[in-house]
């Protein structure tokens, strides 16, 4: 689509929740009357107090009463619906996930959601998981919210490490007065994915008023939607990679089956082929057609012996919510006050996966084979018999030393669901006053913290690989069947019949769980100052200083059997760490002109933070700010800062584990040297001479390579590693012409520069880019020194010069640009100031984000990667919603549409090879609407995906589990009602 049919799209769709969008500030609101007082308050995106008319950045802002219309039971789904918040884990990705089941994450510009720091009214909140440290939405009851303020662009400079992409900041309600309770149901079209909230919140002052306590909380349950209860889901899609270009066809079949599948090669010539036994008809033996029976299954395989795998798969994930939370304040006096912020949440996600399974080819995780003597293919029924038929006629041999790979769904143990507990506390008591000092109001606050989730996984039905093979391997002795190994036999193997299905013995003793214990811990100690220091004749000068510790601590530890390897999971063993860092902040905010011609507001801000981590020591980073407003209608604002993520735990402390590589080739080697470039052969006559002795081009060979000894890799964590730093820039305008009432527009540039991000390099792009390759002096070369080579021969190979081992933990390895346009307007209007009659109100707001480059570098020297407008990112480049809701007396009723531009569906710019390439515009509507019967009984009800949208017709985001097809509803259209009781 052309850009200016897309600006035009972008100022004139309707629809979405009616949000403050990420170019509005809370400046953008009707200007208030001359005699109305404004109270200061303190702002996202800065610590100094002022009135909402000087926010200093552009922001994002959603009323909880916003959170509670959209039908939604996760704050984050509805921030998703926010343009420059980006797909990370949700609903429809985390069923997929071992860790991280029932979870949801916010990601500001698609910069991933540990770049993206998540606040509760401005102060950390404890990470959710250990294993992938971030902040779970679910953990904070919706009912409570305020409002939610997000910031994009670095904020580190005020807040701290994380806040690389921007800040959520989740403001809490302090103050209530009555009670109320809320109850929300909701269902698909289908009948499935069935959400259920209760929530309720209370609150009364004690004490003539100084004593204010609020509670609330509420319990949530999100039952699944699955795959195959979704006729365009199943059997899904893929390329079909026999094509040029690739066209869409639809989903082969599994060449694996339910009850198994026998590869039959290694026979006489011309006799290879696959059966497998069919699971309608147990007594069948089916000869696979060639697309089946290929060591690689073809996209036409469908044979109806076979099954599809989807019929195992998630759309969306099942959780459990329940969520707690008291606030306590207390006037010690006018200007002191003392308050207690307690929180607590327990979740529980459900993650689904296909059963364990075998390949028919290559065996896959769990390999298994039948002999020619097993003693169920020796059988007189007509299974063994047909299959045993089967088996001859493919030249094989019925002894121990004729075999068959076996490709099996394993569904008798089972679907392997994880089931994760979490359990977070949040504690948080301090006081904050004012007091008077050479007349000027001082704002001071101070606070500790304390947070804590514990938690554990159950990972259900996954196998012991070792006793499968021992248990399938049957034989006939002394007249019974038994397994073949002694010595499993002593252990208690049950032998399982592969022909007609394991039996229950059989089935308990190869059966197995895998659970991991972690603990997540979060200490946090400041104190801040704010105030005006003296007056200029434009206004005051505000200022703001702080002082932060904070500890972070966290461990994971896998159970014995798991770590092990020994079953058909993921071997992750234990880890643990801590860090903590002492922080010091200043801002200060300086108005230079105020009601003269062309500067009816003139003000520069500047902001900085020094840091000093224990692990990465000193870090600085700054922010500088200008606000300029020629006339009242018009405000321009521009940004320049850095920002710093440090290393997190998992980066840090990961264990490192050995493991070894065949592949990697060493470009001293003289075969290597050879087939080298002018330019390569030169740099490495350097780099080679300075890292072996005696080097010489001609005669070196390396202990490394095709054919030769393989190469030991320590791979894991790096204790080592230094910060991410970023630049950021921000330019926009503000229009609010006072010959418009009601009306706003705003228009934002952005651009971050991200270096140092922290990743791992693949081994030949080591060996030869980043170091033999490179430019660079060997022995000031970071990358060399991860090559370790033995210069006496001892250890390397017999080698001297050979290379003894290779470092590919984390590194501060790639870089990151993003550039892009925000833009927002909102207008609206009483019916009766137009048409002389009374119809209600109406109300239209628009937003979009135009992000037009967001570019990956993957390692230094190499070019960037666009992967804006890229499916395999979720960085679509237009992101768009809008809304119209007209209120009249009690009722309100609102209609939305979103908007995703169209995606190409992979990296590599080669649409020539894929037809069709892109995912095409995507557009879902909602409606709501909602009633108040009297001041105490509410109701409302809604419609999501009214046109029952489905996800773009591509196998990237048809019934994918990455953040990809999570962009995108899968559920369907959805109904919800609620009801609010207020005593």
């Amino acid at each position: 689509m052309a850009l200016k049919h897309k600006l035009l799209l972008a100022t004139t769709m309707l629809g979405g929740l009616t949000v403050f969008a990420p170019s509005v500030t809370l400046a953008q609101t009707a200007p208030a009357a001359d005699n109305t007082s404004v109270e200061e308050i303190v702002v996202t995106g800065s610590r100094i107090r002022r009135d909402t008319f000087n926010a200093p950045v552009a922001m994002s802002v959603i009323s909880g009463e916003q959170i509670r219309d959209s039908g939604n039971t996760s704050i984050a789904e509805t921030l998703l619906d926010v343009p420059m918040i980006n797909a990370n884990t949700n609903a429809q990705n985390s069923s997929s996930s071992l860790y991280l089941s029932g979870q949801a994450r916010a990601d500001i510009r698609g910069l991933g959601a540990s770049r993206t720091l998540v606040l509760m009214d401005g102060r950390r909140i404890v990470f959710s998981d250990a294993s992938s440290p971030a902040v779970d939405l679910n953990l904070i009851p919706s009912m409570m919210v305020e409002r939610i303020e997000t910031v994009a662009g670095g904020a580190s400079a005020v807040y701290g490490s994380e806040a690389i992409a921007g800040v959520v900041n989740v403001l809490m309600k302090k103050k209530y007065d009555g009670f109320e309770l809320d109850a929300q149901f909701g269902a698909s079209q289908e009948g499935d994915g069935r959400e259920r909230r209760i929530s309720f919140l209370a609150g009364h002052a004690f004490l003539d008023g100084r004593l204010n306590v609020l509670a609330g909380g509420e319990v949530s349950h999100s039952d699944p939607v699955w795959q195959k209860d979704r006729d365009w889901a199943l059997p899904g899609i893929r390329r079909n990679t026999l094509a040029t270009p690739q066209t869409i066809i639809p989903n082969s079949r599994s060449n694996t089956a339910p009850t198994a599948t026998f590869q039959l090669l290694g026979g006489a010539v011309g006799t290879a082929r696959s059966v497998t036994l069919d699971y309608r008809d147990p007594t069948k033996v089916v000869r696979l057609s060639a697309p089946c029976s290929t060591p690689t299954v073809q996209p036409t395989c469908q044979d109806e012996a076979l099954i599809y795998s989807g019929i195992y798969n998630a759309l969306q994930g099942e959780n459990n919510r329940k969520t707690f939370r008291t606030y306590i304040d207390y006037e010690i006096n006018d200007n002191v006050k003392a308050f207690l912020d307690v929180s607590y949440a327990k979740v529980k996600g459900y993650g689904y996966f296909q059963p364990p399974f075998s390949s028919a080819v290559g065996g896959g995780t769990m390999p298994v084979t039948l002999k020619g003597d097993n003693a169920y293919l020796a059988g007189t029924d007509a299974t063994a018999t047909a299959l045993r038929t089967e088996w001859l006629a493919a030249g094989k041999a019925l002894t121990s030393t004729s075999t068959a790979q076996v490709g099996k769904f394993w569904v008798e143990f089972g679907g392997r669901n994880v089931i994760t507990d979490r359990d977070t506390t949040r504690l948080v008591a301090g006081m904050e006053g004012k007091f008077n000092f050479l007349d000027r109001n001082i704002h001071w606050d101070w606070y500790g913290q304390y947070g804590e989730t514990g938690g554990a996984t159950t990972s259900l039905n996954v196998p012991n690989v070792a006793r499968v093979q021992q248990a399938t391997d049957a034989v006939l002795l002394n007249g019974q069947i038994v397994c073949r190994d002694a010595t499993a036999r002593a252990n208690g193997c049950q032998p399982w019949d592969l022909i007609h299905g394991g039996s229950a013995a059989a089935i308990a003793w190869t059966n197995a769980q895998s659970t991991t214990d972690q603990k997540v811990k979060q200490t946090v100690l400041s104190g801040n100052l704010s105030t005006d220091l003296f007056n200029l004749p434009a206004g005051p000068v505000g200022v703001a200083a702080g002082l932060e510790y904070r500890k972070e601590q966290s461990s994971f530890e896998q159970d014995a059997l798991g770590a092990s390897g020994a079953l058909f999971f993921n071997a992750i063993g234990a880890r643990k760490g801590k860090y903590d860092v002492r922080e010091a902040y200043g801002e200060i905010r300086v108005p230079l002109l105020k009601d003269v011609i062309l500067a009816d507001d003139l003000s520069l801000e500047f902001a900085g933070r020094a840091a000093d981590y224990s692990t990465i020591g000193h870090t600085k980073q700054y922010e500088m700010r200008a606000l300029w407003a020629p006339v009242r209608d018009v405000r321009f604002r521009a940004s320049q800062g850095s920002a710093v993520r440090a290393p997190n735990i998992v980066e840090l402390f990961s264990p490192q584990s050995v493991n070894f590589t065949t592949a990697a080739i060493d470009p001293c080697d003289k075969d290597a040297y050879a087939g080298a470039s002018a330019t390569q052969k030169a740099a490495r006559n350097a780099t080679c001479a300075a890292a072996i002795p005696g080097w010489n081009p001609a005669t070196f060979v390396s202990n490394i390579g095709t054919g030769r000894s393989s190469l030991q890799l320590t791979q894991g964590g790096n204790p080592e590693l230094g910060p991410e730093t970023a630049k950021t820039y921000q330019l926009g305008v503000v229009i609010q012409p006072r010959w418009i009432p009601r009306l706003s527009v705003s228009l934002d540039f952005f651009k971050y520069n991200i270096s140092d991000q922290v990743g791992t390099i693949p081994i030949n792009t080591l060996f030869q880019q980043l170091c033999y390759d490179s430019t660079q002096a060997y022995a000031s070369n970071p990358f060399c020194a991860l090559i370790v080579r033995d210069p006496t021969g001892t250890n390397g190979g017999g080698v001297v010069g050979g290379v003894k081992t290779v470092s590919l933990t984390n590194q501060n390895v790639a870089k990151i640009k993003v550039e892009g346009w925000d833009a927002s307007a909102e207008y609206g209007f009483n019916t009766e100031d137009l048409f002389k009659r009374d119809l209600g109100s109406l109300a239209f707001r628009v937003d979009a984000t135009w992000m037009y480059r967001w570019a990956l570098q993957g390692l230094p020297g190499q070019a960037y990667t666009q992967l804006a407008n890229n499916i395999s990112n979720a960085t679509p480049e237009w992101k768009a919603q809008g809304s119209v809701q007209w209120s009249y007396n009690k009722f309100s009723a609102a209609w939305t549409t979103h908007y995703i531009g169209s995606m190409a569906s992979t990296t590599a710019f080669t649409p020539t090879q894929l037809d069709p390439y892109y995912t095409g515009d995507y557009w879902s509507h909602d409606v709501r609407a909602k009633y108040e019967i009297d001041d105490k009984l509410q109701i409302r009800g809604g419609i999501q995906n009214v046109t029952n949208e489905t996800p773009p017709y591509l196998p990237e985001t048809l019934t994918g589990t990455g953040t990809g097809s999570s962009s995108y509803d899968n559920r369907g259209r959805y109904y919800y009602v609620g009801v609010t009781m207020r005593y």
